[in-house]
């Protein structure tokens, strides 16, 4: 179980952070890594099939039949982060030397003006309308929406990698526990998204922003999506606009890289019950949700009762089929034999379909390979 192939996974059967120690490849980036272990106090999955310095979607020969593959010059990094300002404060002072290329994306990203505001580094227009009109498509293959952070001179490595946004630090391609791991790391995703929104804020009150340039910066419907990005001339061909840009910065237009920095020190020292203080019922409802994801994750016992879910066959053959469950970017080979059994699975007690299947079939059907049926959702509870 678990061997992973390009194509189809075939299954047979920095600086401490509040103290703690943080070495690479970490999964999540240093300050994170110490909130989510205050919040979770145990340790996070370890998705070994997403392998970022080894692309798992990058094929390494011909492609399988039916498999969804990303370009060798992009891998998953076509899309633009936002990066709140107290993170981009942390990449300015980061001092390693190893560093610096990634630094410099970064000071290019503010030298550019386009979409830099005091709460951060925010995603350009042009990207945003992309991606709002089909672009999309192009995940993982399209070099117009590389990540500015890609670092094409080492082998693909990201360039901001100890100072990533909770959605890159989130995001897999592939999960150890498919659908399973999935729903954990998009809750977490969900979770630091809404206090790094919340931070961000934050830290523009303990600057000291005026309330003029606050109102600026948060527009009446802002929160429920109902302002959009202008797109002008400027915006259209990737530029400034330079009266908006002034309105926006105001007083600190020239020290944007001072009020980053003074974003970091803000955030730099903030436990997890800090940060759930600031976020509000918002962070705490989500970080209620997330918690509760994790334990479901670690619960590997078998359902009461199964039925057949929903997947699609993207290729079969004689003794194996290829299935897409959660993801397309995550299909699972099957084994035939194991395809004509599912049906045993009708909402009759697990224990009593498994002992059918191998008094009719003469098959065994091992418990975890059942669970791993359930964790990429061939196998569902009943509604």
């Amino acid at each position: 179980m678990g061997e992973r192939q390009h194509g189809g996974r075939k299954t047979d059967g920095g600086s401490p952070a509040h103290g703690r120690s943080w070495q690479p490849p970490s999964t999540l980036p240093p300050l994170y890594a110490g909130w989510i272990d205050d919040l979770l106090g145990g340790p996070l999955p370890h998705e070994s099939e997403a392998t970022c310095e080894d692309c798992a979607m990058r094929p390494s020969g011909p492609a399988a039949a039916g498999a969804l593959v990303f370009a060798a010059e992009t891998k998953c990094c076509t899309y633009v982060p936002e990066v709140p300002n107290f993170l981009v404060g942390r990449i300015l002072d980061d001092p390693d030397p190893a560093f610096a290329p990634g630094r410099a994306t970064v000071n290019q990203r503010i030298d550019a003006r386009v979409s830099v505001t005091p709460l951060g580094l925010g995603r350009p227009p042009v990207h945003l309308l992309l991606y709002g009109h089909g672009a999309s498509q192009g995940f993982g293959r399209a070099k117009t929406l590389r990540c500015p952070h890609y670092r094409a001179d080492a082998g693909g490595a990201c360039g901001i990698w100890r100072h990533r946004n909770g959605v890159c630090a989130t995001w897999f391609c592939k999960h150890v526990r498919g659908a399973t791991g999935q729903r954990f790391w998009r809750s977490l995703e969900q979770l630091l998204v809404i206090a790094e929104r919340e931070l961000s804020r934050y830290c523009l009150l303990q600057i000291g922003v005026e309330a003029e340039m606050l109102a600026r910066l948060l527009p009446h419907g802002s929160d429920r999506g109902a302002v959009t990005s202008n797109l002008d001339a400027a915006a259209l061909d990737g530029e400034a606009n330079d009266a908006a840009y002034r309105a926006l910065w105001g007083t600190w237009q020239g020290r944007e890289r001072d009020l980053f920095r003074r974003a970091a020190a803000v955030v730099n020292d903030l436990r997890w019950d800090d940060v759930a203080r600031i976020g509000g019922a918002s962070v705490e409802a989500l970080a209620r949700v997330t918690v509760d994801s994790y334990h479901r994750h670690g619960d590997e016992g078998l359902p009461p009762r199964l039925v057949v879910g929903a997947f699609q066959t993207v290729a079969t053959g004689r003794a194996r089929v290829r299935v897409v469950t959660y993801s397309a970017f995550d299909p699972l080979e099957l084994p035939r034999l194991l395809v004509d059994v599912l049906p045993y699975f009708d909402g009759r007690p697990t224990s009593q379909a498994l002992g059918q299947i191998r008094a009719q079939r003469g098959i065994n059907v091992q418990p975890d390979l059942v669970r791993r049926l359930v964790d990429f959702g061939v196998l569902v509870e009943p509604r």
